[in-house]
C-alpha cells in the first residue's frame, strides 16, 4: 500500500472516530434527531407505576410492555422527545385511566400513583335497606331503617348505631325510647348506658354526645352542655363506673368536639362574655390538664388531631388553624374552610372549602409539590373528604355519589365516579383492606376493592 493510501485511511478512520464519537458522546447525554421536526433534542422518559401491577400500558395509542415486576415496580418508557403524550392503562375489571403527560429534555416524568377504579363492586352484608353501618377488618355491623342493628344475619340490638371503636369490639346504640347501650361483640353482652348516666345523677335528655374510645374498648365518653364524663366498662356490671373529668366554669359551656387521641383529649370551652373559645388539653392518665393557654374567638366546630402533638383546630367563621402544643404555635392555614382532614400519618391536611380544595403538606414547601388547589365540579355540594392510603387520592363525597380525585390530575381528566349513594350517607374506606364501603340507592351495604 502507498504512503498515500496509507494517509487517506489514516485520515479516513480517525474522521469516522471523531464523528462516531462525537455521536456516542451526544447520544449518552440524550440527544435525538427527531424524524418528525427533523430537529436534533434532548430526549426524555415517563416513568409509569400502575395500579393493578399489570395493566396494559399505551401511549398516544402504541403499546407498550408493561415491565412490573420482582425486580421493578414499574415501567420506565424512555427515548422520548419533549412534548405532551398521552398515557393510557386498562386491565378486566377496573375502568380505564387516561392522563396527559409531559416530557421535559433530559428529565423523567413520574406517573407513581396510576390507580385504577374497581368497576364492580360485591356484596357487603345480607341486610336490606341499610342507613348506616360500620365495618372494622372485614367485619360490618349494619343499621336498617325499621332499627334492626345486625352483623350478618345476627341481631344484635334495636335502635341507632351512635359510635364505635375502631376495632371490632365495641358499639355505642340508642332506642327508639331514648336508651343509650354499649354493646361488646367479642363477648355478646350488653351494658345500659343510661342506668349509669342515673347513677352519676345525669339526666338522660341533658346527655349530647357519647363517644365510643377508638383507643380502648372499655372506655365511652359522655358530653353534657357542661361537663365531660368517662365510663369504664372494665369492672363489668355493679362495677362499672362513670366519672367527671371536666366542668365548665359558670358562664361557659363545652363545645361539640371532643378530639381523641392514644395520649391525650382536646376539647374547647366557650365563654359567652367574651365570646371566646379556650382550647384544653388533658391526660386522661394522669388526670392533668397539659396545656389551657390558647383562646381563640368565636365558637369553634372541629378539633382534630393531625399528630401527636399537633391539632387541627376549626372556628365558627371558617378559620382553619393548626396548633403546635409543645412551642405553644398557633397557624393559620384556610379561610372558608367547612371540615378538613389530615392523613393518618399527620404528612397532610385537606381542607374542604365553599369554592374549592386545599391540600396543604406539613413536610414538603408549596413550590416542591407541598400545596394543591382544586376547583373541582359542583364544588358546593361536596360534603365530605376521605383520603385513600396512598396520600395521593381523595374520596370527594357528593350527597348522591363518591368520586376518586387524584392529586397529581391537575386538569381533573380522571375525576371518576366510583357509585352511586344513598341520599345522606357516608362511604367508610378501609386502609388496610383497601376497600370501600357504602350504601348504594337500594340500600344495600356494598363494597369496592381497589388494587394492591
Amino acid at each position: 500500500m502507498t504512503l498515500r493510501k496509507r494517509r487517506i485511511l489514516f485520515y479516513g478512520l480517525f474522521a469516522l472516530f471523531l464523528v462516531m464519537g462525537t455521536g456516542i458522546a451526544f447520544y449518552a447525554q440524550g440527544w435525538r434527531f427527531d424524524l418528525g421536526t427533523f430537529k436534533t433534542e434532548k430526549v426524555g422518559a415517563i416513568y409509569v407505576e400502575s395500579y393493578p401491577e399489570n395493566a396494559e400500558i399505551t401511549l398516544n395509542g402504541k403499546s407498550i410492555q408493561n415491565a412490573s415486576g420482582f425486580l421493578s415496580h414499574g415501567t420506565l418508557i424512555s427515548n422520548l422527545f419533549p412534548k405532551r403524550y398521552v398515557l393510557s392503562l386498562k386491565a378486566p375489571g377496573y375502568d380505564a385511566w387516561t392522563e396527559n403527560a409531559t416530557v421535559a429534555p433530559t428529565l423523567v416524568t413520574e406517573m407513581k400513583y396510576a390507580v385504577l377504579i374497581p368497576s364492580n363492586a360485591s356484596s357487603a352484608s345480607p341486610a336490606a335497606n341499610v342507613k348506616d353501618f360500620f365495618e372494622a377488618g372485614g367485619n360490618v355491623v349494619t343499621g336498617s331503617s325499621d332499627g334492626t342493628i345486625a352483623r350478618a344475619t345476627t341481631t344484635l340490638a334495636r335502635g341507632t348505631i351512635i359510635s364505635h371503636g375502631s376495632d371490632f369490639a365495641t358499639i355505642v346504640t340508642r332506642s327508639a325510647q331514648g336508651t343509650y347501650s354499649a354493646y361488646d361483640l367479642l363477648n355478646g353482652t350488653s351494658t345500659n348506658l343510661s342506668a349509669l348516666f342515673a347513677s352519676a345523677g345525669v339526666a338522660r335528655n341533658s346527655v349530647s354526645a357519647v363517644i365510643a374510645n377508638p383507643y380502648d374498648d372499655a372506655s365511652i365518653f359522655v358530653k353534657t352542655p357542661r361537663k365531660f364524663y368517662a365510663i369504664d366498662l372494665a369492672g363489668g356490671g355493679a362495677h362499672n363506673t362513670m366519672t367527671a373529668f371536666a366542668t365548665a366554669p359558670v358562664g361557659e359551656s363545652l363545645e361539640a368536639p371532643l378530639a381523641i387521641s392514644s395520649s391525650w383529649l382536646a376539647w374547647a370551652q366557650y365563654e359567652t362574655a367574651s365570646d371566646t373559645s379556650q382550647i384544653m388539653i388533658y391526660d386522661p392518665f394522669s388526670g392533668d390538664t397539659i396545656d389551657s393557654s390558647l383562646s381563640i374567638p368565636g365558637t369553634v366546630t372541629s378539633l382534630k388531631w393531625i399528630r401527636s402533638t399537633l391539632i387541627g383546630i376549626l372556628d365558627s367563621n371558617g378559620s382553619l388553624y393548626r396548633y403546635d402544643i409543645p412551642s405553644e404555635t398557633l397557624t393559620k392555614m384556610a379561610d372558608d374552610v367547612k371540615s378538613f382532614y389530615p392523613t393518618d400519618d399527620g404528612s397532610t391536611v385537606a381542607a374542604l372549602e365553599g369554592r374549592s380544595i386545599e391540600i396543604f403538606s406539613l413536610t414538603l414547601p408549596a413550590d416542591q409539590g407541598g400545596y394543591y388547589r382544586f376547583n373541582l365540579p359542583d364544588m358546593g355540594s361536596v360534603r365530605s373528604l376521605g383520603w385513600y392510603r396512598d396520600n395521593s387520592h381523595l374520596f370527594v363525597v357528593y350527597p348522591t355519589h363518591v368520586n376518586f380525585l387524584d392529586l397529581a390530575d391537575l386538569s381533573v381528566r380522571n375525576f371518576t365516579e366510583i357509585s352511586a349513594l344513598a341520599a345522606e350517607t357516608d362511604p367508610f374506606y378501609d386502609s388496610s383492606r383497601n376497600s370501600l364501603y357504602l350504601i348504594d340507592q337500594g340500600g344495600k351495604l356494598i363494597r369496592f376493592d381497589f388494587p394492591n
